[in-house]
């Protein structure tokens, strides 16, 4: 993958600060996960782990609805939405009501193993705007090795299953998109993993690793601080646990740097509050001045994707 420089990430907008309220708002209705991917450190994660309730949940969508419906809505983000498949609520429920308040960009992030028959017509007819399915192999061998706990052939069935039944239904939603993250490890099969799924009529993410602020080795991020630009994550996202703590951004796992608490505050005013302060600081190069979490952070190269479609 091509190491994009400062001025192609500015020249597609994703270095400019989103204004008085978020471009992305990532929403982490629950934080449990079924597998222990070797490159992901969610099976560390110290902060207590819980579902989002329906009426913190209310409150977010609520709020975003008055101020951007065209946010992009990440329904989950440090844990697997098929947790929920069968909660009352469940995350069907939630992606209904995202819809319902008039929201257009409504999307899920999976590694896939929960997902069967059943929530496959659910999400469809949800009206869920896009799923990004975790794989990052192209055979069982090398999937083991980064899925921990997941079954390859189990996940790739699903994924068909639900490109198979879109098809039948002639459903132009959700957009079904299959995620590589390049590794040492997995880079070989990667031409095989593109022209495998792009022919199956998904759309193929490439991404970069990251290093959870520095949690695990990410032999991709090289670049120091000389080369350094304002991260994408801090200009136009943001993220919320399930408890509605606003942390820094989506790799702060374990809530390292609170901005603040959305069941007291509206998002609005934690985005331009502490939050502001750290996209100054970054469009400013004051790197120093940054929380602790994101200081010596170098996670801000790998906050980019490439895609591939038919």
């Amino acid at each position: 993958m091509k190491q994009e420089n400062y001025q192609e990430q500015f020249d597609k907008g994703r270095l400019k600060d989103s204004g008085d309220f978020p471009k992305v708002v990532l929403i982490d209705s629950t934080s449990f996960c079924n597998l222990r991917c070797s490159m992901c450190c969610h099976h560390e994660m110290t902060r207590k782990k819980g579902n989002m309730s329906w009426e913190l949940f209310v409150k977010i969508i609520d709020e975003i609805a008055e101020h951007n419906k065209d946010a992009r809505i990440w329904m989950v983000f440090f844990g697997d939405p098929f947790i929920l498949k069968k909660t009352d609520p469940s995350i069907f429920d939630m992606i209904v009501y995202t819809k319902e308040k008039g929201l257009t960009d409504v999307v899920l992030n999976s590694n896939g193993n929960l997902m069967d028959r059943t929530a496959a017509q659910q999400l469809i007819d949800s009206g869920l705007d896009a799923i990004y399915f975790g794989i990052d192999a192209f055979t069982e061998e090398t999937y083991s090795k980064y899925r921990v706990g997941g079954d390859y052939e189990k996940v790739r069935e699903n994924v068909l299953y639900l490109l198979k039944l879109k098809k039948e239904l002639n459903a132009k939603k959700p957009e079904v998109y299959v995620q590589f993250v390049e590794m040492e490890g997995n880079k070989h099969e990667k031409d095989d993993y593109i022209n495998y799924w792009k022919d199956k009529g998904a759309i193929v993410k490439i991404r970069p690793m990251v290093s959870w602020a520095g949690k695990i080795e990410a032999s991709n991020l090289t670049l120091n601080d000389d080369s350094r630009w304002p991260c994408h994550w801090a200009m136009q996202t943001m993220s919320i646990t399930d408890q509605g703590l606003v942390v820094n951004c989506a790799v702060d796992l374990d809530a390292g740097f609170v901005a603040g608490d959305i069941t007291k505050q509206t998002l609005r005013e934690v985005w331009n509050g502490r939050l502001k302060e750290n996209r100054s600081y970054h469009q400013n190069k004051q790197w120093d001045t940054l929380p602790e979490i994101c200081k010596n952070c170098k996670d801000w190269q790998s906050a980019r994707s490439d895609y591939i479609k038919n």
